[in-house]
């Protein structure tokens, strides 16, 4: 039987009595009483999802203005978690919309607070990247949460598109509050510990799922159908439990005294981030479609290119002014799909997939050129020879400037 969890300032979670092993110790400060009840461990649960408050400086203008009655908008920027797959795309029932709710109840004085969601299933933080600037900061928004441990693997790549989506957000000119939160699979995998490090670099708040629900699993008091019903997506009590622990950093950062000033880090962490990021499709490119039609199956990306095979092979030509060049395209499990070469400056730079075996049809996206500094590049982009009478889509071009 799985167990209940009903949203609030204290969520109990009565199912889990019968659960119940011998206390132990768990998330209890030194010299605090160690918990007993279900409520008990189900705080000190919440409670050790905030990894961190980070510096407060902006947060707390953030919890001032709201006292003064003035409206706020929290964006939300990840994949399908944060998009609400299993609650409903961008339900009021997904973790975004119930914590925005539960700032609009705790801190707003006469203001509104704005749930921006921005979540798109299926998506890492080298899309997150791209995607931000047009999507998700033009709106300037005041507070922003950052969800991709679980989409982004483990390799360089994806450590760099995480730090350069952070650097981007903490140096908007309105000086957002910057959040980072750390989702879970069943199967363990999750990039927290290279995220948090970043996360540390910046001073960022940071809360995390694994922290908070592997030891009670561990001990017995919790299962993981109790937060989600596949390997990765909370269910509709899973999505409550992370709003809660949003709702705990809330809390825990409006208790601390204000930081001093926050500064932005000299350096990054990483030498090689794409900072400058943007997205480029039929309607603000330079091009000629030859043998593409200006169409894409996806709604997100409704202004793409697809190939039309008999028409001579004949690229897909655009001209673009950038440092680095991705192309982010359709990848399905189906052998309709083929291979693209891209050509930037007349020469072949990178042969694109748009086959794999376990993908789903959504949007991929690879860096297919690096350069040394900013420059116009002419780009074409058209089927191999010997797969001309293949599929392929490309639902837009990412560039960044430095």
């Amino acid at each position: 039987m799985k167990s209940l969890f009903w949203y609030g300032k204290r969520v109990v979670a009565a199912a889990l009595a019968a659960l119940m092993t011998a206390p132990v110790l768990c998330g209890c400060e030194e010299g605090s009483k160690a918990p007993e009840t279900p409520e008990e461990f189900h705080d000190a649960m919440v409670d050790r999802s905030v990894v961190s408050v980070g510096n407060t400086e902006r947060i707390g203008k953030v919890f001032d203005r709201a006292a003064k009655g003035e409206d706020i908008i929290i964006a939300y920027i990840g994949g399908s978690i944060t998009e609400g797959y299993s609650v409903g795309s961008q339900s009021p029932l997904c973790y975004a919309s119930l914590s925005a709710q539960q700032f609009q109840a705790d801190y707003m004085q006469g203001g509104t607070v704005t749930c921006q969601n921005n979540g798109l299933s299926g998506t890492p933080s080298v899309l997150g990247n791209l995607r931000a600037p047009k999507e998700m900061l033009a709106t300037s928004p005041d507070v922003i949460f950052i969800e991709f441990a679980v989409n982004d693997g483990g390799e360089y790549q994806y450590q760099t598109a995480y730090e350069s989506l952070v650097k981007t957000c903490v140096e908007q000119e309105n000086q957002p509050a910057v959040i980072l939160l750390f989702t879970y699979m069943e199967t363990g995998h999750t990039c927290q510990e290279n995220q948090q490090a970043i996360g540390e670099h910046y001073d960022l708040g940071m809360i995390s799922v694994r922290d908070a629900i592997l030891p009670e699993m561990n001990e017995g008091r919790m299962i993981w159908d109790d937060y989600a019903d596949d390997d990765v997506h909370p269910n509709q009590a899973g999505h409550a439990l992370v709003a809660e622990f949003i709702d705990r950093y809330f809390e825990k950062a409006a208790a601390v005294k204000k930081s001093e000033a926050y500064t932005v880090p000299a350096e990054t962490l990483h030498p090689d981030v794409h900072l400058g990021a943007a997205l480029w499709d039929a309607t603000n490119l330079r091009f000629r479609e030859g043998a593409w039609d200006m169409r894409s199956s996806n709604s997100h990306f409704n202004a793409g290119f697809t190939y039309v095979p008999g028409r001579d092979n004949e690229s897909l030509w655009f001209e673009v002014t950038a440092k680095d060049l991705f192309v982010v395209y359709k990848k399905a499990a189906s052998n309709n799909y083929g291979m693209i070469g891209v050509y930037v400056n007349g020469s072949l730079e990178a042969i694109v997939n748009g086959y794999g075996a376990n993908a789903w049809g959504g949007p991929a996206v690879d860096l297919v050129y690096e350069g040394e500094s900013e420059q116009k590049l002419e780009v074409e982009i058209r089927m191999l020879d010997d797969h001309v009478d293949k599929a392929f889509e490309v639902f837009a071009i990412g560039t960044s400037a430095q």
